[in-house]
């Protein structure tokens, strides 16, 4: 067996023998791979070697993470450990041949990973306010620096270098890092405008820096000599050319991520693939690889990727950068042992620190210089944010990179040279890692710009005390616990307390907390604010509200309530406001985003005008006369016209040989008796129109056209004639010449049959603009009323709470009257939205739910993974839903109120006792102030609530009592909403006027039909009940949202929905509450005292759970309980419910005014209560 050999024949007569003797198959395999220059035997281990130094930079990273040492000084110097070992053994050979690293290998490796990095986390529209400051420091800028640099080192420098290889040294070390220059001061507090402004200028220097630097060493080479030529040439493709082909490539690239659907691998990939292959196109073009990518870095934001990718996204860039950075320094640090190590002395070491004084003294005299220029362009410069600008310049990647492309060049001068240039690039770049990133730091802190002002202290006081209140909570809820009844709990509040994070002084905190002790009474003293503070304390609270509702954005979207587009524009929107001193986002303000779209609509209004429908244009009778009759039904047929259109189409052809001369002449009978032929035939079609259609013929936009195209036809044909015997000067041929254009108006008759073509695609484009008008505006309004929830615990000052809740009602009433214009100018498009955004809702509920089914075992992996499938393949089927939806009639509208559902005889009766009533623009539907009448279900149009915020029951002089300062109450209604439930319940006085701010067509219901319906409809759950827990459902959920802002309410009360319920708790009744199947229990109209501590509640408030009984206090009280588990169901009940539902009768009608009702319940409701304490379920 030892003597077969098998083999394969490669390169071609070469044969590897792959089996046989173990020594013969490593000989034939080493052979191979060094001809061929696939595998080198030491490539292993080299590989090997990279991967322990990203090892060893993880572990840095975990050890030294609290230590201000930085990382990639570690690695420089661990990469200077090898390279410099490997000068005094030969066992080291790999590190010999790492350190000849092909510089355009190592540019194009790490390059555009940290170009696109710095890019994508940019904000786009800081940068595009502080361009102009940008584009001044890195292009003059730049360019004074170089010069600086350059010919400081030519006057000082013992090396004998030219003028040109000094201003080529300037070049390389004038660039700076765009990851690098920023990481230090990126998460202690300075603005975004410094971050964003020294990132930008990195990345733009380094573009021009590769630009400059390839055009001069180009000029130091003399490769060309037409140098302004060439000069023009590399500018147009490095700038011009680069920024639209990265601005294409961003469309490319983020059309193909919308049609990616929910795969965030695929998407990530993409992101990564697409960053090198743009990078190599572009550069292998003549193009800036660093401009396209960082036009592609900008332009794309995490919300051009799926929902819920953007935390993977920016850990994987982020990760892929820290892996980037680890690798230059690791390689640099080898290369500057080996290429360097010997040129050391003390006269190296001198001028090392002579440089690195330089370009920091250069690069702080560049922005002096500036600065009055810089002061005037985008946010302005001061001082503070000037200097901490130049001390973070920190040499890095383009540095390295250029260097090593200069030691490696042929043509430059002397090697010693180029290993100088290598030696103080390398030891700039880590000198301003060792001392720049790790003083930056402390510079900021130390000018001011981290200071923590009155309203950050505030803030965080605001927060910490919401820490504490949660913590105080949970321990209340802990100590239920059996199973840790007997926890150290002293010791448990010890340990986790939260400390301040601010250390202030005496006089700082007690500015804070607003109050102070008295040295000599220890009495508190009030600490009134200066106007001065409370401008401050309201710009804070102004960012963060601007804050959350960009975060608002971004849930919704992540949710997919908002689409991309939408999603874009709000955060855009938010975002631009950020730097606006005293400036909210309004509803006025947003509507620039969709009014610039408006010249679809005038075009296709234009193009309306000329469409031609053959069914729309029948509108006269037939003649009698058989002929015209025969006309008659000819014209009006689909056709004659595509015969009309096909004979054009041919016709098309002779025109067109008309121009082309040869044909012309050789062709010339034959052309014009197809001129002849088709002439009649347009003769024949216009008489055929013209009888047919009778005095109406000329009132159409194409049948004048057409008749105008007939008429020129015979003029052309008798001139022709004409001109037929006359010698052929020149103004004859220019007449013929003439008609032969004028013949070019037959083929607009095509236009025909392409102009509706046209007007469904602009129909199409203007409905997904409307859709994207009202995505905007709805997506507004969701986060006016997300962050309204959010405005207590962020203001820190009363005064401020209340300007801010004005400021914030008032944008979202300006919203809601859009929203309302919207719906009633566009129904069909606006319930299209509104039924996409409720399957999407109800879509979001099933993962949640099939979410929380995997977490918890109820199903597994596989049967998780089918599920998921289905879910997702109802969301794609979400994008085939039409445009355009009927909106629902009065009939629909009502089978769809909750407390109607289901129930056909409910539905009936309603329908037989309701009508119709039509309001006009102004018209007052309700007053304030007077008996309800009834309930009114708006079924069309928008009318406008005005008055006293609603006072659940309360009664007036306690609620004024307890609101001293009652904000006036407004609310835009719109189709499907409903007026006076509460009122009708309760017979109170109505508390707003409604009036219309368009005409509105409501379906009326009479409170004498509502209550004959009560007495009709007693079985459980009543009537009055499901109306009851429809209204107390709707204060719950924004009772939660307001006290609870933390935790998606709308998901929980959807898994609670059977668990709910509503109990009534009459005048001086006693009810037990939190008795262990009681999760939440709400107060949501009347009044109730805790009958342990007397303490009294106005509706709507969550009663705290340390209460266990309470006592109604109101004439109608309503607890809305959270039930914690299903309690068992009982059977036989139907005695107990009809008793129930007669008392209940009894009380509404006031025949008896006290008493003691009996609770039950039937086959799908709970037996609540006692035997001791029973009282009526609603």
């Amino acid at each position: 067996m030892d003597s077969l050999n098998t083999g394969f024949s490669f390169a071609g007569n070469e044969t590897l023998a792959l089996f046989g003797p173990q020594s013969h198959l490593k000989t034939g395999l080493a052979a191979y791979a060094r001809h061929h220059h696939l595998l080198t035997e030491d490539m292993p281990f080299q590989l090997l070697l990279l991967f322990s130094a990203c090892a060893t930079g993880a572990l840095l990273r975990t050890v030294l993470k609290e230590a201000k040492i930085p990382i990639l000084l570690i690695m420089c110097f661990i990469g200077l450990g090898f390279g410099i070992s490997a000068h005094y053994t030969h066992k080291l050979q790999l590190i010999k041949k790492l350190a000849n690293i092909d510089p355009v290998l190592f540019v194009h490796m790490f390059t555009p990973i940290i170009i696109f990095t710095a890019a994508f986390e940019m904000d786009l529209y800081i940068f595009r306010k502080a361009f102009w400051q940008i584009l001044v420091l890195a292009v003059p800028g730049f360019l004074m620096n170089s010069a600086l640099i350059g010919g400081l080192t030519y006057k000082i420098n013992r090396y004998g270098w030219s003028w040109d290889t000094s201003m080529l040294f300037g070049i390389i070390l004038s660039t700076t890092d765009p990851i690098l220059s920023v990481v230090s001061v990126k998460n202690i507090g300075l603005s975004k405008i410094v971050i964003n402004i020294i990132t930008g200028e990195s990345l733009c220097n380094d573009a021009t820096t590769s630009i400059l630097f390839e055009l001069y060493r180009d000029m130091v080479e003399n490769v060309h000599k037409e140098i302004v030529t060439e000069i023009i040439l590399k500018l147009t493709l490095k700038f011009f050319a680069s920024v639209v082909f990265g601005f294409l490539c961003s469309r490319v690239v983020m059309f193909w991520l919308k049609h990616i659907f929910n795969d965030g691998v695929a998407e990530v990939i993409l992101s990564f693939t697409m960053t090198y292959i743009i990078f190599f196109v572009a550069e292998w073009c003549g193009m800036s690889g660093v401009i396209s990518i960082s036009i592609l870095g900008l332009l794309i934001d995490s919300v051009s990727f799926s929902p819920g990718t953007d935390v993977f996204l920016f850990k994987f860039w982020s990760m892929m950068s820290f892996l980037a950075h680890l690798m230059i320094y690791f390689i640099t640090g080898i290369v500057l042992a080996q290429r360097t190590f010997l040129y050391l002395n003390t006269r190296i070491l001198f001028y090392v620190v002579t440089l690195y004084l330089s370009i920091n003294l250069t690069r702080a005299l560049i922005v002096f210089a500036l600065s009055p220029l810089l002061s005037r362009l985008g946010y302005g410069l001061n001082w503070r944010w000037g200097a901490v600008l130049v001390w973070s310049g920190m040499r890095g990647t383009f540095t390295l990179n250029m260097a090593l492309a200069v030691g490696q060049e042929e043509g430059l001068d002397k090697q010693q040279w180029k290993n100088m240039v290598l030696l103080h690039a390398g030891t700039a770049s880590l000198l301003t890692l060792m001392i720049n990133s790790t003083t930056v730091k402390k510079l900021v802190v130390t000018l001011g710009l981290c200071d923590i002002t009155l309203a950050k202290r505030i803030a965080m006081s605001n927060a910490v005390q919401r820490i504490r209140q949660m913590e105080v909570h949970s321990f209340s809820l802990l100590k239920l616990d059996r199973y840790l009844a007997d926890a150290n709990w002293a010791m448990a509040e010890e340990t986790i307390k939260i400390d301040y994070p601010y250390k202030l002084s005496i006089e700082e905190d007690s500015q804070t907390l607003g109050a102070f002790k008295c040295p000599d009474c220890a009495n508190d003293i009030s600490f009134d604010r200066s106007p001065q503070q409370i401008i401050d304390i309201m710009e804070e609270a102004r960012l963060r509200l601007l804050n959350a509702q960009i975060a608002s954005y971004q849930k919704q979207y992540s949710t997919r309530i908002l689409n991309q587009e939408a999603a874009q524009a709000l955060i855009g929107a938010a975002e631009n406001y950020i730097d606006i001193k005293g400036k909210f986002m309004n509803i006025q303000e947003v509507k620039t985003y969709w009014e610039s779209k408006g010249l679809l609509v005038t075009i296709k209004n234009g193009l309306m005008d000329w469409s031609y429908n053959v069914k729309e244009e029948k509108s006269s009778r037939p003649s009698r006369n058989k002929f015209l009759k025969m006309c008659h039904h000819a014209v009006f047929t689909d056709e004659f016209e595509s015969t009309s259109s096909v004979i054009t189409l041919l016709n098309t052809c002779p025109i067109v040989f008309h121009f082309i001369s040869h044909i012309s002449l050789l062709f010339q009978e034959q052309l014009k008796m197809c001129n002849y032929y088709f002439l009649s035939l347009y003769i024949i079609e216009a008489i055929m129109k013209a009888s047919a259609m009778g005095k109406t013929y000329l009132s159409h936009h194409w049948n004048q056209f057409e008749l105008l195209i007939v008429i020129v036809g015979i003029i052309d044909v008798i001139i022709m004639k004409a001109l037929k015997q006359i010698s052929p000067e020149y103004y004859v041929l220019r007449i013929i010449n003439v008609f032969r254009i004028v013949r070019l108006l037959r083929v607009l008759r095509l236009l025909k049959i392409v102009i509706p073509k046209v007007v469904k695609l602009l129909e199409k484009q203007i409905n997904k603009q409307l859709a994207f008008r009202y995505d905007i505006a709805k997506g507004y309004v969701q986060g006016e009323e997300d962050i309204s929830c959010l405005i207590e615990q962020i203001a820190g000052h009363e005064r401020v709470y209340r300007d801010l809740k004005n400021i914030f009602d008032k944008n979202k009433q300006e919203a809601m009257k859009e929203l309302g214009l919207m719906q009633h100018e566009y129904p069909e498009i606006v319930t299209a939205v509104k039924t996409k955004q409720a399957v999407q809702t109800v879509l979001n509920t099933a993962f949640e739910t099939l979410k929380f089914m995997v977490s918890g075992g109820i199903v597994n992996d596989h049967e998780g993974k089918e599920l998921y499938k289905m879910i997702l393949l109802k969301q794609k089927q979400l994008a085939m839903l039409p445009p355009m939806i009927a909106p629902p009639t009065a009939e629909e509208l009502l089978r769809n109120i909750m407390w109607l559902q289901n129930d056909k005889d409910r539905i009936d009766f309603i329908q037989r006792k309701a009508r119709i009533i039509c309001y006009d623009y102004g018209d007052i539907i309700c007053e304030e102030g007077e008996l309800p009448r009834g309930i009114h279900l708006i079924t069309s149009g928008m009318a406008k609530v005005y008055g006293s915020a609603p006072r659940y029951g309360v009664d007036k002089e306690l609620y004024e009592q307890t609101h001293p300062t009652r904000l006036p109450y407004s609310d835009y209604l719109v189709t499907g909403a409903i007026v006076g439930e509460l009122n009708c319940l309760t017979k109170q006085e109505m508390e707003f006027m409604i009036t219309c701010e368009t005409a509105v067509q409501t379906c009326f219901i009479s409170i004498e039909d509502l209550f004959e319906a009560f007495d009709k409809f007693l079985e459980y759950p009543s009537l009055e009940y499901k109306i009851w827990l429809k209204l107390s459902l709707d204060v719950a959920l924004k009772t939660f949202k307001e006290n609870l802002p933390y935790e998606d309410w709308s998901y929980k009360m959807c898994g609670q929905l059977p668990n709910l319920y509503v109990l009534d708790v009459p005048n001086h009744t006693k009810h037990d509450i939190y008795d262990g199947t009681m999760e939440y229990v709400l107060l949501v109209h009347g009044t109730v005292q805790d009958c342990q501590l007397l303490q009294l509640f106005c509706a709507p408030y969550i009663l705290p759970k340390t209460c266990h009984q309470v006592q109604g206090t109101a004439a109608i009280s309503k607890l809305f309980i959270v039930r914690t588990v299903e309690p068992m169901r009982r059977k036989e009940t139907g005695k107990l419910a009809s008793i129930c539902q007669v008392h209940t009768g009894s009380r509404r009608r006031g025949l008896d005014d006290s008493y003691q009702s009996i609770h039950s319940t039937d086959v799908d409701y709970t037996y609540l209560g006692s035997v001791k304490h029973r009282s009526s379920e609603y």
